[in-house]
């Protein structure tokens, strides 16, 4: 009996990248500031100061899987949701807009992307969910920018977030690309991606990845997935 399994190749890794979501909220003069938080010690780069992000999976990149956009604006979606309580509406969604990445990227060349939106007002922060919380430290950013309300998150204005040393690596190129273009516009100017190379993704077993990830969960990556 021949296996059904023949000619099919070896099975793709379940992982394919990463994201990251920069929420930003104008202010009277000077630059935006930025929604950050503390990573706890249960994840890479512990306790730096950061945007909220995570994992895409490659179930989310559309049916062959190769959609790695499509991904990973629902990941960055979801990914603010469960970090921060906070979820963009559709039109807000719709209006996200490119940042670029730092190089050296996990998954190689082209597997990160940061999405970014510029809001009028601070929206309401509720705080992480249950299952997130080990990811970040409560309190961390006491004394830093303005509270978010949430004893996670704070608003940190985007010149000091780049005169810190404890600032996350991976988000300074893209810091310092909004602070370039910023414009007092609702919307910084927009980068363009660079789609990964093919092929770009390790080899080894599916779950052979270093960070955390997450499944989907709820309404958000069903209502965003198109």
């Amino acid at each position: 009996v021949i296996s059904r399994k023949m000619g099919r190749g070896p099975r793709k890794p379940k992982y394919c990248g990463s994201c990251g979501i920069y929420v930003f909220v104008s202010s009277d003069g000077g630059l935006p500031r930025l929604l950050v938080h503390r990573r706890s010690r249960q994840v890479s780069e512990p306790q730096t100061v950061a945007a909220p992000g995570g994992i895409v999976e490659r179930a989310l990149c559309g049916i062959d899987g190769n959609n790695f956009r499509a991904g990973a604006r629902v990941t960055a979606v979801r990914e603010l949701v469960e970090e921060t309580g906070f979820q963009l509406d559709d039109q807000q969604v719709l209006q996200l807009v490119d940042l670029p990445s730092a190089p050296g990227a996990y998954w190689g060349e082209g597997t990160h992307l940061n999405f970014s939106i510029v809001l009028s007002d601070f929206p309401p922060v509720t705080g992480p969910e249950q299952d997130s919380l080990h990811e970040l430290v409560k309190g961390g950013m006491d004394g830093i920018g303005e509270p978010a309300g949430d004893e996670y998150h704070a608003w940190v204005t985007v010149d000091e977030l780049l005169g810190r040393q404890d600032l996350m690596k991976a988000c300074r190129l893209p810091l310092e690309h909004f602070a370039e273009s910023w414009s007092g516009e609702t919307q910084p100017l927009s980068f363009q991606h660079v789609p990964p190379r093919r092929p770009a993704l390790p080899s080894g077993p599916e779950d052979a990845d270093e960070p955390l990830a997450k499944k989907p969960r709820g309404s958000v990556a069903r209502r965003l997935q198109d």
